[in-house]
């Protein structure tokens, strides 16, 4: 299974599982809502704390004093992330905490952008930009597809369980494995961007 063919699954997919791709992008969207709004609640106190963690943050790579390791620790969080994600998807209990998972994701990334921009102003948006982009909208679309296939997964094994539904465990199981493996790959591109070319960035505007 190859790359291109990987492409026209999900696009047979996204037309023939249009409910279940609906439900999915309204909950990031619920995500990103509360991320964006949660610092509004935030007590003076808890923004103090924020914007001491940030600027501590962006000093260390200002001044070369990051340390890589965190990043590399950082990266295997999210492949552990992901991995956690696909064995939900063959549980018969996964289907909840897929949601909350994709919910959680959305919700942090949403919260990382307004803390910048509260934080840093215009700067913060530019900040934003580089940071978010490819970086984290990268993997938020690689969650989400894996989301998709999890959620997927999991409602399927509960219809065999339940109705006694046909199914072909060597077919989805391979077309499964497959997404990870994808996954996994654009993860770690995405975490070399993280940990070797975005602290260079950033030090050049802030």
């Amino acid at each position: 299974m190859n790359v291109n063919k990987l492409f026209k699954i999900i696009l047979k997919d996204v037309k023939h599982n249009k409910s279940v791709y609906i439900s999915l992008i309204a909950v990031v969207i619920i995500g990103l809502v509360f991320g964006s709004l949660f610092i509004t609640i935030l007590s003076h106190d808890d923004k103090t704390l924020l914007t001491s963690e940030i600027s501590t943050y962006f000093n260390m790579i200002k001044d070369n004093k990051y340390n890589m390791n965190a990043y590399l620790f950082s990266n295997f969080n999210n492949i552990l992330y992901a991995f956690i994600l696909w064995i939900l998807g063959i549980s018969v209990i996964g289907l909840p905490i897929i949601i909350c998972m994709l919910f959680y994701k959305t919700f942090t990334l949403a919260f990382t952008v307004t803390s910048l921009i509260y934080h840093f102003k215009i700067e913060g948006m530019l900040i934003s930009f580089i940071y978010i982009f490819p970086h984290l909208i990268i993997n938020l679309i690689i969650y989400f597809i894996l989301t998709y296939y999890s959620f997927n997964m999991s409602l399927k094994i509960i219809r065999v369980i339940f109705n006694k539904e046909d199914f072909s465990v060597k077919r989805h199981f391979k077309k499964y494995a497959f997404i990870l493996a994808i996954s996994i790959v654009m993860l770690v591109i995405t975490a070399s961007y993280e940990a070797y070319i975005m602290p260079y960035i950033i030090k050049l505007i802030y």
